[in-house]
């Protein structure tokens, strides 16, 4: 009995061990099924038209991004159940910076082939930021960030929300929430496409507002709603040509997987000349990236009552986002909900994020043809529900925690950020902060308590003459 007890404590540990493992690869498939969805969604985002026909290359840009950003963060962490990937709000700015290459490369003629210039700008985008991260993670100055005035952050990221409804539209019914395109998405077949990805919307809202953990939430409501849409078509008699033909689904695009979007010739013919009047998108990208990363961590800290070195992911984030645009990806950082799921479900390891980088490199290797089957409304609407959820809390739920003349503020940078741009918007918006805390601090009291020589007198004994002027001009005397 002894020998088979020392036995069976010998592989206890080892049975632990590899529970933990099975546990954190089990975290880990559960947690790729959201990262598949948001990754269909975001190609979607960033590459929708003019960029439809190259879906294929976002697709494959988007999940060659996670995986890369996933692996370097499950390795190098400070938080081992980490996961990272494209996020709600950096794919909406960058999908920001990508309309305004193309309306810039449109003025000047655009060129036939609009894919080489479009990754160049993302992979510069993602480099800066990586530049940035890895800069301030060195530098040990990740704490600056958390001195943004609140209202600027507030604004910059409810604006981010509208930016994201809008590229939402514009994947669903080919026009973004603008007043230019504003008849075009007035007309009845645009409408029914917009209803659709609303019901969506609010479907995702209905089910993930009590915070829910069930991993199989999003995926299941999009294949739910595939599977209405190719019901409704069978009963009225539509076929699948007729429908892609009506803009309800996306057209079929050929296999990409790792085939190269720009050589050295695309880098020399790029129009660097545009760049400056690309600052402020690129100045975007890489500030929605650091202020996300910092949210995000602080949201994971509280969520896993877990503290984070700071110093030491930036400096992670910071190299995926480099390995990221050399390979032809694009802007990444920690993601908040997809960290949470798998913690959720069990994830305490590295594994849990080395099998979500797996399965989004084995993505990479299947036939994007499926497109085919997809209507455009599933995908708009989880855009829809992710920007209408920027919205609510940054713009919405914000004025419960601040004063009105901070909220107002913020409502305000968040409008001259749609209408004037990015640097110009957070560069007043920094100077409406600043004003705002002035003019809240001198409402303060810097005086706690005061008194005067009349109320109080030292334990000195004086002389009956002495006491007689104190108390003559014992008000003269502040404390």
């Amino acid at each position: 009995m002894s020998i088979n007890g020392a036995a069976g404590a010998e592989r206890s540990p080892v049975a632990r061990r590899f529970a933990a493992l099975s546990r954190d690869v089990f975290a880990g498939l559960i947690t790729s099924t959201i990262s598949v969805a948001y990754g269909l969604s975001f190609a979607a985002l960033i590459f929708a038209p003019p960029l439809t026909p190259w879906i294929a290359y976002g697709i494959a840009a988007t999940f060659l991004t996670t995986a890369v950003s996933a692996a370097f963060v499950a390795a190098r962490s400070s938080l081992p159940f980490a996961i990272a990937g494209p996020d709600g709000a950096t794919v909406a700015v960058t999908a920001t910076l990508v309309v305004a290459l193309l309306g810039r490369l449109s003025a000047e003629g655009a060129p036939d082939d609009l894919l080489a210039p479009v990754m160049i700008v993302m992979g510069l985008s993602a480099a800066l930021t990586g530049l940035l991260f890895f800069g301030l993670g060195v530098a040990r100055a990740g704490g600056a960030i958390r001195f943004i005035p609140y209202p600027v952050i507030g604004g910059f990221l409810g604006a981010t929300g509208w930016l994201m409804m809008s590229g939402a539209a514009r994947v669903i019914a080919d026009h973004g929430l603008n007043l230019s395109g504003m008849d075009s998405l007035l007309q009845p077949l645009a409408l029914a496409k917009l209803g659709a990805g609303a019901i969506i919307a609010i479907a995702l809202y209905l089910s993930l507002r009590g915070r829910s953990t069930n991993p199989y939430m999003v995926p299941g409501i999009l294949l739910a709603g595939i599977a209405v849409t190719h019901i409704v078509l069978a009963l009225t008699g539509m076929t699948l040509a007729e429908a892609r033909a009506a803009g309800w689904t996306f057209k079929a695009p050929a296999a990409v997987g790792l085939t190269p979007t720009w050589d050295l010739d695309d880098l020399s013919q790029f129009p660097w000349h545009v760049l400056p009047s690309l600052a402020g998108d690129l100045f975007a990208v890489m500030f929605v990236t650091a202020v996300g990363t910092l949210l995000n961590t602080t949201g994971v800290e509280f969520v896993t009552k877990r503290e984070a070195d700071l110093q030491r992911e930036l400096t992670t984030i910071g190299a995926a986002n480099l390995t990221a645009a050399a390979l032809g990806g694009y802007a990444t950082t920690i993601s908040l909900n997809r960290t949470t799921l798998n913690y959720a479900a069990g994830g305490r390891g590295r594994l849990s994020g080395l099998t979500t980088a797996a399965v989004a490199a084995l993505m990479l290797l299947v036939d994007p043809a499926f497109l085919a089957y997809v209507p455009k409304f599933a995908l708009g609407g989880l855009l829809l529900y992710l920007g209408g959820a920027l919205i609510h809390e940054w713009l919405i739920q914000s004025a419960r925690r601040l004063s009105l003349i901070e909220y107002i503020s913020l409502l305000a940078i968040a409008l001259l950020i749609l209408q004037i741009g990015f640097i110009a918007g957070v560069f007043i918006g920094v100077i409406i902060g600043c004003a705002t805390f002035a003019v809240s601090a001198s409402r303060v009291n810097a005086i706690k308590f005061s008194f005067d020589g009349s109320e109080y007198h030292s334990t000195l004994d004086r002389e009956p003459s002495e006491l007689a002027i104190l108390a003559a001009h014992g008000r003269e005397i502040q404390a």
